[in-house]
């Protein structure tokens, strides 16, 4: 560790240290907006408009940059690119573009075509958990400094933020052609880190901005908030991809610019090969019998990958990539039958103390493990007292004790993120605030299609409260002309995408209502009784319909270190 900043990795220090803020110009009229935020975008200035890529983490994030780019040029943005879903590179678009160029449709959005259902799945589907667990990851509720964050491995510290969506107005399966202000561009779908992932390139510039295909970390190919399984070998073969193009120049949207097509391909073929290194060395051991812990013992990167620039473990682990890799391919089941029906969590917990000699015992072995410099073990042993008693404040404290002296010999800052926001948990004092919201902010929403919404009230159905019920419903929307349905039958809530032909109750609303509804500021009930919606049924039956799900604004305390 470095004697001046005892409590950070020396290497992850580094790392950190060499993201300030700046706004970097290519070739004269490509600016580059690095280190304002945990990702990047990229404006290119054409003769009388400009194309920009990607449109950061927040509105607070994205005002900033606005600003600077705003000193450069003040030629309008006619062009608006996504990369791909992610919220960091979604969220701040009205930042750049006001709701009266958006309303005169004088800007264009384009997108590749499952983005806006990505963006739902994260921000409706598991809205409450995946907010959750991000700000562990990011370490958001987190001092910064070096006793808390430091950053998130990829850029600055991320702080929470007010998030805007606009869905695109264009959408392509996997390849599209355009031009702005006189620049010419292609959009080509590089399924890689995300299956929506694009790569922009300017054929006349020779230059290719990546998206997250690649960027100045070890590949995340899994994240510690959540994820479905990336496929090392997809990801792989879309940083081929990207090689195919000879770029003269290289923008990742995580990371520093590179110039020089040799110095580009040789990044390229490293990345690739460290990407496709976990994933074949996690298939060889697979397949004579390992589990997911018994391969992060044999697996270690090679030299020449373990100390590349680019591949330094700040954000994505091979160790915390191959559980996830296992899982891709073969599932949860490691082969053990006793994991078949395990003994509950707080049952064994209470066995496993007992048999320990009790809860003293554990908590001396404790005490003595981090004497001995083993917080891991230390926080390993106590979080079976904490399983049994989530009031016990010596454990809680012992253990958080134990994660942060663990956090900061991490060179990882996802690790060392949620570690830190852990022992805060145990502590007392992490207060998340709005995290989980379900369905995110209402930017966000309003740029839902119906069906998005309504899709997720399929996860917030009660079905404690509805095993008699069998009602269809079909829903329309006033003003944007939209219609689905939801039948609840016997504990489960079936969606429509078209309404059927049958049904008990039509109601129609118009948007304004859905947002306050989702909101908490309204009910169904209040609506039909006021007449700000119309129901075709029993007005009664509706009410109790809508009785049956969860209310969107209610959000959950979900504990991730006191369990």
């Amino acid at each position: 560790m470095d004697k001046s900043r005892p409590s950070v990795h020396p290497e992850l220090a580094r790392h950190q240290d060499g993201m300030k803020p700046e706004i970097h110009t290519l070739k004269g009229y490509i600016h580059f907006a690095f280190g304002y935020s945990v990702v990047n975008c990229t404006l290119i200035e054409g003769d009388d408009a400009c194309i920009l890529v990607d449109t950061l983490t927040s509105m607070e994030t994205a005002e900033i940059v606005a600003a600077e780019l705003k000193k450069i040029t003040e030629k309008p943005i006619k062009t608006v690119i996504y990369t791909h879903f992610h919220a960091d590179h979604v969220s701040g678009t009205k930042a750049f573009i006001s709701d009266e160029q958006l309303a005169a449709r004088g800007v264009e959005i384009i997108a590749q075509e499952d983005l806006t259902e990505h963006v739902i799945r994260d921000v409706g589907l598991i809205a409450p958990i995946l907010g959750r667990r991000a700000m562990y990851q990011f370490g958001m509720r987190l001092p910064i400094g070096e006793n808390g964050t430091v950053g998130a491995g990829l850029g600055p510290p991320q702080r929470p933020g007010r998030r805007t969506f606009v869905a695109p107005t264009k959408t392509f399966t996997k390849f599209y052609e355009g031009e702005t202000g006189g620049i010419k561009f292609e959009i080509h779908a590089i399924p890689s880190e995300t299956e929506d992932q694009c790569a922009v390139w300017l054929p006349r510039q020779q230059t290719l901005l990546s998206a997250d295909a690649v960027y100045e970390s070890f590949p995340n190919i899994y994240a510690l908030r959540g994820t479905r399984f990336r496929n090392p070998m997809i990801w792989a073969n879309g940083v081929d991809r990207l090689r195919d193009f000879k770029a003269e120049v290289l923008i990742p949207h995580h990371g520093h610019a590179v110039e020089g097509a040799e110095k580009i391909d040789q990044l390229l073929i490293d990345y690739r090969d460290a990407v496709q290194f976990v994933h074949d060395q996690t298939l060889r051991y697979m397949n004579k019998g390992y589990t997911p812990d018994e391969i992060k013992e044999v697996v270690t990167m090679p030299d020449r990958l373990r100390n590349h620039p680019w591949l330094g473990e700040f954000y994505g682990s091979y160790k915390h990539a191959i559980p996830a890799i296992f899982a891709g391919y073969l599932g949860w089941y490691q082969g053990d039958p006793v994991s078949l029906d395990p003994t509950p969590w707080t049952e064994k917990a209470s066995r496993y103390i007992k048999m320990m000699g009790g809860r003293n015992k554990l908590i001396a072995a404790a005490q003595s493990a981090l004497s001995d410099g083993d917080a891991q073990w230390a926080a390993e042993l106590l979080t079976w007292l904490i399983r049994v008693d989530h009031n016990d404040t010596e454990a809680r404290a012992l253990k958080a004790e134990a994660l942060r002296r663990w956090a900061y010999e991490q060179k990882n800052a996802t690790w060392r993120n949620w570690a830190l926001s852990s022992a805060m948990e145990l502590d007392g004092d992490l207060d998340l605030g709005k995290a989980g919201m379900v369905l995110g902010s209402q930017d966000q929403v309003q740029g839902f299609p119906l069906s998005g919404i309504l899709k997720v009230m399929t996860v917030r159905l009660k079905p404690e409260e509805s095993w008699e019920t069998h009602m269809r419903v079909v829903l329309e929307t006033t003003d944007s002309k939209e219609s689905c349905a939801l039948e609840i039958r016997g504990g489960v809530c079936q969606f429509y995408e078209l309404p059927p032909a049958e049904c008990d109750a039509t109601i129609k609303f118009d948007r304004t209502f859905l947002l306050k509804w989702i909101f908490g500021q309204t009910t169904f009930r209040e609506a039909l009784e006021t007449g700000s919606i119309v129901a075709d049924g029993d007005n009664s039956r509706v009410i109790d319909f809508f009785d049956k799900f969860e209310p969107f604004n209610q959000v959950d305390d979900v504990a991730i270190a006191v369990r």
